[in-house]
């Protein structure tokens, strides 16, 4: 509980200038939102499954049967919505005597912590996304064997697929060795969305459209996305990256400084904020201690359902 004798310069008039730091530092502007569709939730928790479609047509011979193919169901994710709170004491006598009000822009300072809880939590889908963060199919979200529910029959029907995939029946989001951000390492990422199937191996339409890197990458990625020639070489040859029309987003919240990697539009991946409860304050006046008390609680969860739309190197 904070009391006068822990702010005892508040107590008198005179004071020249007060810094605060939830007051005179800029929080960065939302981030999360940029990357991650938000959606609402009313319940406990929220799941959801995915299925395969049909594979190819198959020929028919005069007076043979048509051949019958199921749709397959696949594995349930569920979000549980976490909650979050801090709270903030202080005496009585500190809040009358604060001669400049500091004390009662607390929940100024509590609305700053929960923004950078919003962007962490988001962030950590990616920081952890080569390790524990998970998505539907059970492995990690970028991973280089992603299993296709069609099995290794979808990737015995993709066009080309054999030259991407590492193993029968899988496919990747992420370089088999992880790799730095280069022109020619973007090359190999769009690649690999070029030639992306569906779960029974049809090919389908994804675009990445983000380049998504950590403060220390953006002046490899100006270099890389900035010119109309192809960077690091005096040959003049046009940059080739430039008609996929890529733009580099800087993501303050990734903990690796050489991670890196690419997104499709917010409608082709599941990278999901779902919000249960915004972020609401209260206070409550402790009769017998004469204490005032202000907290703040939100609740809402991360994650990625799918891994489709999204593509991912850990660097080095």
């Amino acid at each position: 509980m904070m009391v006068r004798g822990q702010f005892f310069q508040l107590m008198a008039p005179g004071l020249h200038d007060i810094f605060v730091d939830f007051l005179d530092l800029k929080q960065r502007d939302e981030e999360y939102s940029f990357i991650f569709n938000i959606e609402q939730s009313d319940a406990a928790f929220e799941d959801e499954v995915e299925f395969s479609g049909l594979g190819p047509f198959q020929p028919k011979l005069e007076g043979t049967a048509v051949q019958y193919q199921d749709i397959i169901a696949g594995a349930t994710k569920r979000y549980i919505h976490t909650p979050w709170a801090l709270g903030v004491r202080a005496s009585w006598e500190l809040i009358k005597d604060d001669q400049y009000k500091l004390i009662n822009k607390a929940p100024e300072c509590l609305a700053r912590s929960a923004h950078f809880v919003k962007e962490m939590q988001s962030a950590n889908v990616i920081n952890l996304g080569f390790t524990t963060s998970t998505v539907i199919d059970g492995t990690t979200l970028f991973n280089t064997m992603h299993p296709l529910l069609g099995g290794s029959q979808a990737t015995n029907i993709g066009p080309g697929v054999g030259n991407i995939i590492a193993a029968a029946g899988t496919y990747p989001n992420r370089p088999t060795t992880d790799v730095d951000l280069s022109f020619t390492a973007i090359q190999l990422a769009i690649n690999m969305f070029e030639r992306l199937i569906d779960y029974q191996g049809l090919p389908i339409s994804m675009k990445p459209k983000f380049l998504w890197i950590p403060p220390e990458l953006k002046w490899i990625a100006r270099e890389i996305l900035g010119s109309p020639h192809k960077p690091y070489t005096a040959d003049n040859e046009i940059n080739s990256l430039i008609m996929e029309d890529l733009n580099y987003f800087v993501w303050h919240y990734l903990t690796s400084a050489s991670a890196w990697g690419l997104f499709g539009p917010k409608e082709a991946h599941t990278l999901k904020f779902i919000n249960r409860e915004d972020l609401e304050e209260d206070f409550s006046d402790d009769f017998d201690t004469r204490t005032i008390k202000q907290i703040a609680t939100m609740r809402f969860t991360t994650g990625a359902t799918r891994w489709q739309g999204t593509w991912g190197s850990n660097g080095p």
